[in-house]
């Protein structure tokens, strides 16, 4: 029910994930010093640090003036107050010195030196740090959506283990060799236990979702160590009906769903579909729906439903897909073009479409209810840590923005 194949985004997730940390720890402070050579260099031991920075902690009841005096005496600037009376400070000629080997060892003595002020209790460098959890995808590379989203920050905290997100769509290939573990399986076209996929849009919804992730194979999935329901309500025609969605719905929480993503939808309005969105959150569950591709403001179902979380399509740029739906009902953004998934003939395929940002949302909600969140807070966190994109606040084309799963995940 969404667009078709795309072309496949240019620029990789370790890359994405560098320059993230790098330009967040080597911006200009708020002193006016500019990052002219952002760079790192390592201590006696090998260990990384942000060259010519350190972490200067000092005594409770320090004047400014003292402060000022140390970091001045010590040819530094203060960039940053940090909790704990703990302060970043900066030494511009030793950031400024071409060789590092000249840089580590005037910042080794300045460190000595600093550690031994009056009013210090503690110096030391600004190291670097890193996810430990680095997945071995080969295709991980092209995921330009988990970049954008931040599941590799994630990830050390939370995988998935213990919940259960449910696919109510068109099936799935069970047999992909990338596909996450099936817990339940029913298809309401042909009301049988296996539900196969014959259109395709299932299996690359899933996979965004749930594909098994560091397993040396394509794709890597948000929340990979989620059981997955899957519920075929859709079948070759590429369409289905209310009638096959509320099963569907009411179907997947009997089975235990923390998580049911809707990544279909149209504009008419029903109470009945509206009855099982409300039955489904009564339970306990996060229903989450794409916006719609018609790129009209108008609402669209189940999304717009209160009880829903309305899902609309980003691109690389952090701009709205042209396509993406857009109203007051949109709740939050996700990567929606060009995202590479799995597909029903056993290989990977790229598809654009709100159906594909609405299973990102539905794979960080599994990775916060895998954390023991109720249905209620999850909502709440996934909105309160999205990064804003428009004008403050809510507005209605990014919703609360797009989702941050290094920080919603903690």
């Amino acid at each position: 029910m969404e667009a078709g194949d795309g072309r496949l985004q240019g620029y990789t997730f370790a890359a994405a994930l560098l320059w993230a940390v790098l330009l967040l720890i080597l911006a200009p402070g708020s002193k006016g010093e500019p990052a002219t050579r952002p760079g790192v260099d390592n201590d006696p031991e090998g260990a990384p640090y942000v060259a010519g920075e350190l972490l200067v902690a000092y005594e409770p009841g320090t004047s400014e003036e003292a402060e000022e005096t140390v970091v001045r005496r010590s040819g530094a600037r203060t960039l940053k107050n940090l909790p704990g009376e703990v302060r970043l400070v900066s030494f511009p000629a030793i950031r400024r010195e071409a060789s590092e080997v000249v840089r580590e060892r005037a910042l080794a003595r300045a460190l000595g030196h600093l550690a031994h002020r009056a009013g210090v209790v503690a110096a030391d460098y600004n190291y670097l740090r890193e996810p430990y959890f680095m997945p071995d995808d080969p295709r991980l590379a092209n995921q330009w959506g988990l970049a954008s989203t931040k599941f590799s920050g994630a990830w050390n905290d939370a995988k998935g283990s213990g919940a259960k997100v449910a696919i109510v769509d068109s099936g799935v290939y069970s047999e992909h060799p990338d596909i996450g573990r099936i817990t339940a399986q029913r298809d309401f076209v042909e009301d049988d236990a296996v539900a196969d996929d014959d259109y395709g849009h299932g299996t690359h919804v899933t996979g965004i979702a749930g594909a098994l992730t560091d397993n040396g194979k394509g794709v890597a999935g948000g929340c990979f160590g989620c059981g997955l329901i899957i519920g075929k309500v859709m079948g070759l025609g590429g369409f289905t009906t209310d009638s096959r969605i509320v099963e569907g719905i009411d179907w997947s929480v009997n089975q235990g769903a923390d998580v049911v993503n809707l990544s279909l939808g149209g504009p008419a309005d029903s109470s009945v579909l509206r009855g099982a969105v409300n039955r489904a959150h009564g339970e306990g569950a996060v229903l989450v729906a794409a916006a719609g591709n018609d790129g009209a403001d108008g609402p669209r179902y189940p999304a717009a439903y209160s009880k829903v979380i309305a899902v609309g399509a980003i691109s690389a740029d952090d701009r709205l897909a042209s396509f993406s739906g857009r109203g007051r009902w949109v709740d939050l953004a996700a990567p929606g073009t060009d995202i590479i998934s799995t597909s029903e003939s056993g290989g990977y395929d790229t598809q654009s479409g709100t159906s594909m940002a609405a299973p990102f949302v539905s794979g960080l909600a599994g990775l916060l209810a895998s954390q023991g969140m109720s249905a209620g807070s999850i909502r709440q966190e996934m909105q309160a840590t999205a990064e804003d994109l428009g004008p403050a606040g809510q507005d209605p084309r990014y919703g609360h923005g797009r989702i941050d799963a290094a920080n919603a995940v903690r």
